[in-house]
C-alpha cells in the first residue's frame, strides 16, 4: 500500500472547523442560559415575613454557568432596584439581600438577559443585634 500525503492547510483547515464548531456550541449554551426557577429569598421570620436591615441568602437555580444579578422592586411601575450580582455555582447563583424598604416586594434575579419568575416577599421593619434579626 502507498502512503497518502494530506497537504497541512487541509489538515489546519479542518482542525480550524472543529475549534469554531466547539466555540459556536459554547456560544450558543452560554446565549441560553437563563434562571431556570423562581428566586428563594431564604427563609424569613415565621418563613413568611423579611425584616429591614436583616441579611438573608437568597438563591436561584440556573441552567448554565455565567453572571447571574438580583433585583428587586415594588409591584406597579416603580423602577427596580440592584441587589447583587454573582457567578453561578454548579446549578445555583447566590447573593446576600438585606432589605431596605417595607412593604410587598418582587424579587427576582436576571441571566443573560431572560428574567426568572417574580417571587413575593414581605418586608417589615427589621429588629436585631448581632446576627440575630427578626421582623413583627
Amino acid at each position: 500500500m502507498g502512503k497518502t500525503v494530506i497537504p497541512t492547510t487541509m489538515v489546519v483547515g479542518a482542525a480550524a472547523a472543529v475549534l469554531a464548531g466547539a466555540l459556536t456550541g459554547i456560544g450558543a449554551a452560554t446565549a441560553n442560559a437563563v434562571p431556570s426557577g423562581r428566586v428563594d429569598p431564604g427563609v424569613g421570620f415565621s418563613s413568611n415575613a423579611y425584616g429591614t436591615g436583616c441579611s438573608y441568602s437568597m438563591t436561584v437555580p440556573v441552567n448554565a454557568s455565567g453572571k447571574v444579578t438580583f433585583w428587586e422592586k415594588k409591584p406597579g411601575k416603580y423602577p427596580p432596584l440592584f441587589i447583587g450580582a454573582a457567578r453561578a455555582q454548579g446549578a445555583t447563583a447566590a447573593v446576600t439581600w438585606v432589605p431596605q424598604r417595607e412593604g410587598i416586594r418582587q424579587v427576582y434575579a436576571v441571566q443573560n438577559g431572560k428574567r426568572s419568575n417574580y417571587t413575593i416577599a414581605r418586608v417589615h421593619r427589621g429588629y436585631g443585634t448581632a446576627g440575630f434579626c427578626f421582623a413583627l
